[in-house]
């Protein structure tokens, strides 16, 4: 008797997957030709009448792209087990093993980075997205700033793995992250159900054009920032001598990384917490050893047009200044001040102000 059950509940269960397919591959082929839009409304009602086949999933956020990923049998024959028969489960967590083999069967990309470890504990949102967008090859179009975009987009960014960020970054920017409830709120570290990753999946094969965009209402749209970084004040300078850089802050959030030349050996930059003294546009300069000024707005004058300084003894000041010797930045060649490509320094001159915190770290 048992065996019997067995069986009948088997052939319940694959008769659902074969009318999954035939109902959901009519519908997504019709959906795709915006010409079709009497038929795609009438084959949407057939589906909406065939209510027995999920009852877990009639009302739920993630229906469509369950029903439209579903329509690819190999990912069907994985997300509908024999078990299941008319309940998807679309709250149930996934284990990492499930994401590696949904992630084989839905991509072909061998370059990718596998799933190996700690197979048996829950995937969490975090590293699906980092794996999906190693399988899109979305790495090299990772944004210069990732973090700062990322503040921008969701209200708990900071809750993001370092690892994770620049990969995040990326799928966010092609529009491909869903979150619900609420699309500001990524949610990163905890565990991702079966409907959220069927989702993902759905929305990446999209991005490939195997299957016809859907939207949701719960899909952040990577264009609409909660705030404009180019309006935010900055607040603090941190410059690195041993990479050459300075980046801009406004609070805890990076606005902007740039190149700079910093003092040569003998002539080292002060190390340490500063604050901007002074800042002048087209500034004069006076050499040291001789005396001889070149004046301001002249081609060679050593300080470009602008002069931001934070540091003096009474006699000697450093300071961020323009240069004339362009290939100079990213080295270390000045005598104690950081060079500045001239359009940068410019556009570094009219957001701080006296008063602004600058810190220098080896």
């Amino acid at each position: 008797m048992r065996k019997r059950s067995q069986n009948l509940a088997y052939l319940l269960s694959s008769f659902v997957r074969m009318a999954i397919a035939a109902n959901i591959f009519t519908f997504i082929l019709l959906s795709a030709n915006t010409q079709n839009n009497l038929a795609w409304t009438k084959n949407l009602e057939t589906i909406s009448n065939t209510r027995f086949l999920f009852i877990d999933l009639q009302s739920h956020w993630s229906r469509l792209f369950v029903e439209g990923l579903l329509s690819i049998p190999a990912l069907s024959n994985v997300l509908v087990t024999p078990d299941s028969i008319n309940r998807f489960q679309p709250d149930r967590v996934i284990t990492r093993a499930e994401l590696a083999n949904l992630l084989e069967i839905a991509f072909t990309n061998r370059n990718a980075s596998k799933i190996t470890t700690r197979l048996n504990e829950p995937a969490t949102k975090a590293e699906t997205l980092v794996a999906i967008a190693s399988q899109l090859n979305l790495n090299s179009k990772a944004t210069k700033t990732p973090q700062t975009y990322l503040l921008s987009m969701y209200r708990d960014t900071t809750q993001i793995p370092d690892y994770a960020i620049p990969a995040i970054a990326t799928i966010t920017q092609e529009g491909l992250v869903t979150n619900y409830p609420d699309p500001r709120i990524l949610a990163p570290n905890t565990a991702i159900t079966k409907s959220e990753l069927s989702v993902l999946l759905y929305q990446a094969l999209a991005y490939q054009k195997k299957l016809p965009v859907l939207t949701s209402l719960y899909t952040i749209n990577p264009n609409r920032r909660m705030w404009d970084t180019d309006l935010m004040q900055i607040t603090r300078l941190e410059v690195s001598i041993s990479r050459r850089k300075v980046t801009a802050f406004h609070g805890e959030i990076a606005l902007k990384t740039y190149p700079v030349a910093v003092g040569k050996e003998g002539w080292s930059t002060p190390i340490g917490n500063h604050r901007v003294l002074q800042t002048i546009e087209y500034p004069a300069w006076q050499n040291p050893f001789t005396g001889d000024v070149i004046a301001s707005k002249d081609p060679e004058n050593p300080l470009g047009d602008r002069w931001i300084g934070f540091w003096t003894d009474g006699k000697d000041w450093s300071g961020f200044h323009g240069t004339p010797n362009r290939d100079s930045v990213g080295t270390a060649a000045s005598h104690g001040c950081i060079r500045m490509y001239n359009e940068d320094v410019r556009e570094l001159f009219s957001q701080v102000k006296v008063g602004t915190i600058v810190r220098v770290s080896p």
